[in-house]
């Protein structure tokens, strides 16, 4: 592709290089001594050497934006919910955000509770809490601040690997904030629902 574009340009400046030379041709000496039909002639093909141009130049145009392919920066694991289900999450569609939380970790504790007074300022977002813990701390830790009753909450489990893998050593809570597989923001550490909502 790269190839393709470099030669294109090159003949679209040899293109404008001889259309320049033949109209200062036209406009001097020459230009007197020619009557009738060569004038026409002439005139023909300059138009067409210019559109020859242009056209080159509209392909150019065209063909630029299949250059800039999009990128997923969604992480690439799997997410099990307590039913078994299996979500992988560098296919989750839409607006996402995936927190990283360890049940016990008081900073988790608060982040969480702010998130449950604050549910409203997510709408339009699926919120993803994910641990290594078992599945029995998880869903206390859920109850215990009031997140299983709303629709756009849910609490998946992975493995210290996956975690590892696609986030690196991070502080808990840890939170990624996705619009259709782009990352928008992420915020390491406790941060007030006042900061995070400036990203949604």
């Amino acid at each position: 592709m790269v190839g393709r574009c470099a030669k294109q340009k090159k003949n679209i400046s040899s293109v404008r290089h001889i259309a320049d030379s033949f109209l200062f041709y036209l406009l001097g000496v020459g230009f007197c001594k020619m009557k009738g039909m060569k004038i026409a002639i002439a005139l023909l093909f300059f138009v067409g050497l210019m559109s020859c141009e242009k056209k080159a130049a509209l392909q150019t145009k065209m063909a630029s934006p299949y250059s800039q392919p999009v990128v997923n920066q969604l992480p690439t694991m799997l997410m099990m919910d307590k039913d078994k289900n299996i979500t992988d999450a560098s296919k989750l569609k839409g607006k996402n955000i995936i927190i990283l939380f360890f049940p016990d970790c008081d900073h988790c504790q608060r982040e969480a509770t702010e998130i449950a007074e604050r549910i409203k300022s997510f709408d339009g977002y699926t919120l993803y809490f994910l641990s290594i813990n078992p599945f029995t701390e998880i869903l206390k830790f859920a109850e215990t601040y009031h997140l299983t009753a709303i629709k756009n909450v849910k609490f998946v489990q992975t493995t210290g690997d996956a975690v590892f893998n696609n986030f690196g050593s991070v502080p808990t809570p840890s939170m990624y904030i996705y619009d259709n597989g782009k990352l928008v923001k992420k915020f390491n550490g406790e941060t007030r629902v006042d900061e995070i909502v400036n990203y949604l």
